[in-house]
């Protein structure tokens, strides 16, 4: 970078040292040991030891705006240096004018006053070292010009829409536009930001071959001039992967968003990236494109992986206010029988819910998609001893991109439910066809504080083996929630949730396919699953649901920034219509402690219509 100035500086005055100021260093004294003093010397007429004075005591004194005080009096050597002698002193003040200077213009101050004074000495005080700063007005920005070499220009010339659009797109991002307060720390991030831009957007090899700001400190202004050298446009060649031992190559080439002979995007490889890490077939990946510049037509994509091992088991034993205690196995095969499929199969006892689960899913196929097939058998005891019979067999197609994921699928699922006496209370198969859609967009997926997630079903289905009538119906689901950053540390969540299944009165519907509330991740303050229709004592699942929540969060010490603490209100009911539902409240405060797995969260809540206070505990979020 080259920093011209045009113009007069503004500097007026040098350091000034007081007349009376020493010069030399102070003299030392020598005198004949007395009698009755202890001998320092080893023999008669040795001479004794010097005693030098002690370092001269001083105070800095800054008079300036607060942001430019601090921002001296943490830079300056003369605020960071402890002066040992009278000549060091006299040094680091001479040289604090120069100093102040250059951070001044660093922030966009290019006329500043800066006058450097030594006060007199006093015994038994402290020197007083004064700098006295008059910044003046910033510099702001008068042009910017930017020229570009390489591909790029000459895409320019042939007026190339793509190329037109790139160089539109970094004009509109450049950081110091015409009218902006010119600081070093911007000039650094601009010049940074539009090489990345350049480098992230089919020129990886883009340079900067010329950058020179010229300062006219009279007028307060500076022009600015870049010229980027773009070097060649680069396109896709082939996949070139290393580091697999047992899983099939098609399972990394099936999920590229890309083809040969593509223009570069950096965003697509960092996506494909991420959609292999997530294919849980793999201990690292890492994707880089092969950028040297004779191979540009056509440059390859280098994937390199680590396997994970073939099988792996896990036990785990847990507690939720919601599930309670369980002990789990778990299962995972990432090459079934030799087959691109992976097989997870897991067993669980517990208290509240036992289930037995195997789902198979395919290697992805080409464009992404995957084959899935699931069969699952669940117990579930409910705080009204009722207990939830369900079976349920599955297969369908999900489809993984980047933010938005889709399943579909047809499904068999059968539910009963039966009173602790044994009295039967729902019973009911359906055939399902369903469709559901993922969105995230987080910025972090394990721990949000910006974002949104979005969880929909939608479908229709028939009931078969019922204890009332037989019939078509449909269902739909929605649940979002919502992350945004307050002001001083706050952090606000919100969540909307609403269900409705469609069908005739008299027709029975799974138990599973209806909807409760209450509970962790409903409404807190309320036992889980325990809003709902109710019938003979028992607590049903009902055909509409809706429930929200707020949470306000702001961590609670600085030496701890992982322990936050919240407050926050639910609502929400489930019944067999719209005009049944009535809401109920709970609220209360918490503990969050954002682990490197999820926050754990545990919340008192007070239950507004059952006039009572419930514990809850959970970990991770909920989509």
């Amino acid at each position: 970078m080259a920093l011209c100035a045009s113009g007069a500086w503004a500097q007026t005055a040098e350091p000034v040292a007081p007349a009376n100021s020493p010069v030399s260093p102070p003299a030392v004294s020598a005198s004949a040991p007395d009698a009755s003093s202890p001998q320092t010397a080893g023999a008669e007429g040795a001479a004794p030891i010097s005693r030098r004075r002690p370092p001269p005591e001083w105070r800095l004194e800054v008079q300036a705006p607060d942001d430019l005080a601090r921002l001296l009096r943490t830079y300056l050597d003369l605020a960071r240096d402890e002066a040992t002698s009278r000549s060091e002193l006299r040094r680091l003040v001479a040289a604090a004018p120069a100093q102040a200077r250059s951070l001044l213009e660093a922030e966009g101050y290019f006329s500043a006053s800066i006058r450097v004074v030594m006060g007199d000495e006093v015994a038994g005080q402290p020197q007083i070292v004064r700098i006295e700063i008059d910044p003046g007005e910033r510099t702001r920005i008068a042009k910017v010009q930017m020229v570009y070499e390489g591909e790029l220009d000459n895409a320019l010339g042939k007026d190339d829409l793509e190329a037109q659009a790139l160089v539109a797109q970094l004009d509109e991002d450049w950081a110091l536009a015409s009218g902006k307060v010119f600081t070093q720390k911007e000039w650094t991030a601009a010049k940074n930001a539009a090489l990345a831009h350049l480098r992230a957007h089919g020129y990886p090899t883009a340079t900067w071959s010329g950058t020179s700001v010229t300062v006219d400190a009279q007028a307060r202004t500076a022009r600015i001039f870049v010229v980027a050298d773009s070097g060649p446009a680069f396109h896709y060649g082939e996949l070139e992967v290393n580091g697999l031992r047992r899983q099939p190559v098609d399972a990394i080439r099936n999920l590229r968003s890309f083809r040969v002979g593509e223009p570069y995007r950096e965003k697509q490889l960092l996506d494909f990236q991420e959609r292999l890490q997530k294919l849980n077939l793999f201990e690292s990946v890492f994707v880089n494109l092969d950028v040297e510049p004779a191979r540009a037509a056509s440059a390859p994509v280098h994937v390199e992986v680590r396997e994970l091992p073939l099988q792996q088991a896990t036990v785990g034993v847990g507690v939720s206010s919601d599930a309670g205690p369980r002990v789990s196995f778990e299962h995972l095969h990432r090459l079934w029988m030799g087959w691109p499929w992976q097989a997870k199969s897991k067993v669980q006892w517990g208290r509240d819910e036992s289930l037995a689960q195997v789902d198979l899913t395919s290697h992805p196929r080409p464009g992404g998609k995957r084959w899935l097939t699931s069969l699952e058998w669940s117990k579930q005891v409910d705080d009204d001893d009722a207990i939830t019979h369900s079976g349920r067999v599955r297969v369908g197609q999900s489809d993984e991109g980047d933010r938005l994921e889709r399943l579909t699928y047809a499904e068999y699922q059968r539910a009963d439910v039966e009173s602790a006496a044994g009295e039967q209370l729902s019973e009911a198969s359906a055939l399902t066809l369903m469709q559901q859609w993922i969105w995230r967009d987080l910025d972090s997926p394990v721990l949000p504080t910006r974002g949104f997630t979005a969880n929909v079903f939608a479908g229709v289905g028939r009931t078969f083996s019922t204890l009332e009538a037989q019939g078509w119906f449909a269902r739909a689901y929605g649940r979002m929630t919502w992350y945004r950053p307050l002001p001083k540390s706050w952090y606000l969540s919100l969540r909307a949730e609403g269900a409705q299944v469609l069908t005739a009165d008299d027709v029975s519907v799974p138990d599973t396919l209806l909807f409760r509330a209450g509970g962790d991740e409903s409404v807190r303050g309320y036992g889980y699953r325990t809003l709902g229709v109710e019938r003979d004592g028992v607590t049903l699942g009902g055909r509409s649901l809706f429930t929200g929540s707020a949470e306000l969060s702001h961590p609670l010490w600085t030496r701890f920034p992982s322990l936050w603490g919240a407050v926050f209100a639910d609502v929400g009911d489930a019944a067999d219509g719209w005009d049944s539902l009535r809401p109920k409240w709970g609220y209360g405060a918490g503990l969050r402690w954002r682990s490197p797995v999820g926050p754990l969260r545990l919340d008192a809540a007070y239950g507004h219509d059952v006039e009572q206070f419930r514990l809850h505990f959970s970990v991770g979020i909920t989509l």
